[in-house]
């Protein structure tokens, strides 16, 4: 397993991660980005998987997005009625028919 795992990070940002790659051994490259000037692209190096869930944890731990790894959108969970919301709202539909009175009919 030999993954780079891509990171965009400010200026100010980066002493952080580069003390954690020293720390742990992992090899990094630093980039600068076109645009804005003042975001880097940090690419780690992970060998194995003790290094990769390491990784994760700490980029978790300090709020440090992955590139390209969009979590998907979660659906909301529908809103569950009771029994008695649903007979009431059956019950006031069937009561009162939508007919129109003799004065109030149309054209049509």
């Amino acid at each position: 397993m030999s993954e780079s795992i891509k990171v965009i990070m400010k200026q100010k940002s980066i002493p952080v991660l580069v003390d954690f790659c020293l720390e742990e051994k992992i090899e990094f490259s630093v980039h600068p980005q076109a645009f804005p000037d003042n975001d880097w692209e940090i690419n780690l190096m992970v060998r194995d998987i003790k290094t990769a869930v390491m990784t994760g944890m700490f980029l978790r731990e300090n709020r440090i997005d992955v590139t390209g790894n969009e979590q998907p959108k979660l659906k909301k969970p529908a809103v569950k009625k009771s029994k008695e919301e649903d007979e009431k709202l059956l019950a006031s539909v069937q009561e009162e028919p939508n007919i129109p009175e003799k004065g109030d009919q149309g054209l049509f």
